[in-house]
């Protein structure tokens, strides 16, 4: 299972207090956990010596414990802004005590006392629209290494269900398919004659359909990177399971 499936299935049971449920999820999210504190950091970092992975853990759980399915943000993006928070406030902890600079800090706003209501609100509302507009340049900017514009990829859009959700199947496979996905990552292209096999759709098909399957199949594939993307893909009509007819 992925983290997502992970949180859709422990997160609740976590939350009232299931010790097991919080202990899986926190054991399935620390790849997350890792990466975002790594690239919080700049620097790989390991378990059991950097401190910066522990506070980015203790970040998670007290994510769980905080989260609220009213703001309307995915838990992921709500757990990486409370870990970013944390090590923020780590990062002026050790400033202050190594007296370094205020360059060294943090740069993100995070407040310094969280749990001043106002102050984490103001924090919460600014990171999380900072954030999704970070997304969205990434994410632009991984489209331009397959040669396709934000311009062409809303062009390239299917304008009917049944062949968007056609081709969001199609997507799904090849992000689910280790071959598939590494072919498409190596060569830039997408492998459309072992798609066409595979999927049962019709070569010309996903050859007219190629840069809207490859966009979402990168987004499949990296959910964790692009959390609030993927998330707004769901939402406007596409969830796990749906138009799963074609590819076996």
């Amino acid at each position: 299972m992925t983290l997502e499936q992970y949180t859709a299935q422990y997160l609740n049971q976590a939350r009232q207090g299931d010790a097991l449920a919080r202990e899986k999820l926190l054991a399935q999210a620390k790849p997350f956990i890792q990466g975002t504190c790594a690239k919080v950091c700049g620097r790989s970092l390991e378990w059991g010596r950097d401190d910066e992975l522990s506070i980015g853990l203790m970040a998670f759980n007290e994510a769980i414990d905080r989260f609220e399915d009213e703001r309307k943000i995915p838990f992921l993006g709500f757990a990486r802004l409370v870990m970013k928070s944390r090590l923020s406030d780590f990062f002026r902890r050790e400033a202050r005590h190594r007296h370094q600079p205020l360059e060294y800090q943090a740069g993100d706003n995070a407040p310094v006392q969280m749990d001043t209501a106002q102050a984490w609100e103001k924090y919460l509302l600014e990171a999380e629209a900072r954030e999704r507009q970070e997304e969205v340049v990434e994410f632009q900017k991984e489209l331009s290494l397959y040669d396709i514009g934000v311009g062409e990829l809303a062009d390239a859009s299917p304008k009917h269900r049944d062949s968007r959700e056609n081709l969001l199947t199609a997507a799904k496979h090849v992000a689910e398919q280790p071959g598939l996905m590494e072919h498409l990552i190596r060569t830039r292209r997408l492998p459309v004659k072992e798609l066409a096999l595979s999927c049962g759709l019709h070569r010309k098909t996903i050859e007219k359909g190629r840069r809207y399957i490859i966009a979402m199949a990168l987004l499949l594939h990296q959910r964790e990177r692009f959390i609030y993307l993927y998330s707004y893909l769901k939402l406007t009509g596409w969830s796990e399971g749906e138009g799963g007819s074609h590819c076996g």
